[in-house]
């Protein structure tokens, strides 16, 4: 919703009245006021409620119908929408979520090549079909009125007869939306969800309280429906998607590196690639003057000291990431140890949380861990640079971790980027998600916290972004942005699209 139109609503959404023309089986609910639309035909500017907005498409006459443009019904009559896309691009279906009640939406299915529609399951027939206009959907308003309970007037300019001015008139009902929403899961991207929550709170001033439990901690969170979202570094698997009970979707937020932190005297600038860490953690390299680093890092004096390994103790996406790469890029890996939020150690200390990690390495010398990099950077601890696929020793960066995520991208964003085969890219990077149930209505869900979550996910994917740089997180690409945005559009509430 734009800036105005939400000082226009401020938190109210527009209710669905059975006033004017009304669809049969449609009940009345209660308005505490009306709100009053004036279009101009073939004008951007309208006047909702007495101020001024600008739409993103002018109204139009074709047939003798009045058209409307879809985003102006998303934003000044607050309903939720989506679309189905042909392989082509083009839009064949349009999906409306039309507040029915303060905790109630009705879900409208409308065809580009039909004059039938569907209103909570029913067939209902449209006096013209929608169309697509320079890229822009277009809606007939008799069937908006009907739908919406609205009373609609027109006036024509004496000088041609035609239809110039469009008056809508619809009732408000408001809705409670919620200030605080809860979630849990993932360390990797702790450091960056609590500054990115604690501005969100300073410019919205809802609170969202985030635990860092783990991955595993915020899937069985998600899965118990404690938490208005979880956050992992791994996607579900089979059993986990079944155990979730209904269809959850995997919003990318940042492109983040898993890096190797060691406790060595002088902290030496390290070498390391697949199979040599991959020995290390399977315990057949068990000293740091091995042959094998010492030929990784010629002219630099290794300590004839044991090496101990730090694992995560806890269900880990980091443990994920780290153990997809090496069962990647190392045969023996995959085949003995496997990957997974939780593997069987063959050797080593377990630590809780990326924290826990970084902590044990700082505690012993001649440890060697896996975390994410901010946390080797908060620590004040070196990490390793990595030989790529093609070669390249690659020190974790920004822009290094980021061209992991230059590839073409399923629409689910479920995606391993590790190990890639770009030649600057680090090989252990990954995005990082928070999961959310599609359709949000579920234990006892109020239309308001849905729209709290959908406005929330929103904002991490455009001004949320400016955060993650400045925490050491790549900026997701344009690419998955776009892809994260129609997943976030596809969220439903009893199967209507949830209002902005």
């Amino acid at each position: 919703m734009s800036a105005t139109g939400r000082r226009i609503l401020s938190i109210t959404l527009v209710a669905l009245l059975a006033a004017g023309l009304v669809v049969p089986g449609m009940q009345a609910a209660s308005a505490a006021s009306t709100k009053t639309i004036v279009l101009t035909i073939d004008s951007t500017v309208a006047t909702v409620a007495g101020s001024s907005l600008t739409l993103d498409a002018a109204p139009f006459i074709a047939g003798g119908r009045t058209m409307l443009p879809i985003r102006f019904v998303a934003e000044a009559m607050g309903a939720g929408v989506s679309y189905t896309t042909k392989a082509n691009g083009g839009v064949s279906e349009v999906r409306l979520g039309l507040p029915d009640s303060p905790t109630t939406l009705k879900a409208i299915t409308l065809s580009l090549t039909s004059t039938t529609a569907t209103v909570d399951g029913q067939s209902v027939a449209l006096d013209a079909t929608p169309v697509i206009r320079q890229g822009r959907t277009f809606l007939p308003v008799r069937f908006i009125a009907e739908q919406l309970g609205a009373k609609v007037t027109w006036v024509a300019d004496p000088s041609t007869g035609r239809t110039k001015i469009v008056t809508i008139v619809l009732p408000v009902i408001t809705v409670s939306v919620p200030t605080q929403l809860a979630g849990a899961g993932a360390t990797f991207p702790l450091p960056l969800y609590t500054k990115m929550f604690d501005v969100y709170n300073s410019s919205t001033s809802v609170r969202v309280n985030y635990q860092g439990i783990g991955s595993g901690g915020g899937i069985k969170a998600l899965t118990d429906r404690t938490v208005d979202f979880g956050a992992s570094d791994a996607f579900l698997t089979v059993a986990e998607t079944t155990a979730m009970g209904a269809p959850v979707l995997h919003i990318s937020t940042c492109v983040g590196a898993v890096v190797l932190t060691y406790n060595l005297d002088g902290n030496p600038a390290l070498r390391c690639d697949a199979r040599t860490v991959s020995d290390i953690y399977m315990g057949t390299i068990t000293r740091w003057n091995d042959s094998r680093i010492a030929a990784l890092n010629p002219g630099i004096s290794l300590p004839d000291q044991a090496i101990t390994t730090v694992h995560r103790s806890d269900g880990s996406g980091t443990t994920s990431i780290f153990t997809n790469y090496l069962s990647m890029a190392v045969a023996t890996w995959k085949s003995k140890v496997g990957a997974g939020k939780s593997v069987s150690w063959p050797v080593g200390l377990g630590g809780k949380g990326n924290d826990g990690v970084a902590g044990l390495v700082s505690q012993n010398k001649g440890a060697i861990g896996y975390v994410e990099l901010v946390y080797a950077i908060s620590s004040k601890l070196p990490f390793a640079t990595m030989r790529n696929s093609t070669g390249n020793f690659i020190v974790a960066s920004l822009s290094s971790s980021g061209r992991a995520a230059q590839i073409q991208l399923p629409d689910d964003l479920k995606v391993f980027l590790m190990n890639s085969s770009d030649a600057q890219a680090y090989p252990i990077a990954a995005f990082t998600w928070l999961l959310v149930y599609r359709d949000q209505k579920y234990a006892g869900r109020t239309l308001g916290q849905a729209i709290a979550l959908k406005r929330m996910l929103n904002w991490m994917l455009t001004t949320g972004q400016s955060v993650n740089e400045g925490l050491g997180y790549g900026k997701l690409p344009g690419a998955a942005v776009t892809k994260a945005q129609a997943l976030v559009r596809s969220l439903t509430y009893g199967g209507a699209p949830i209002p902005d």
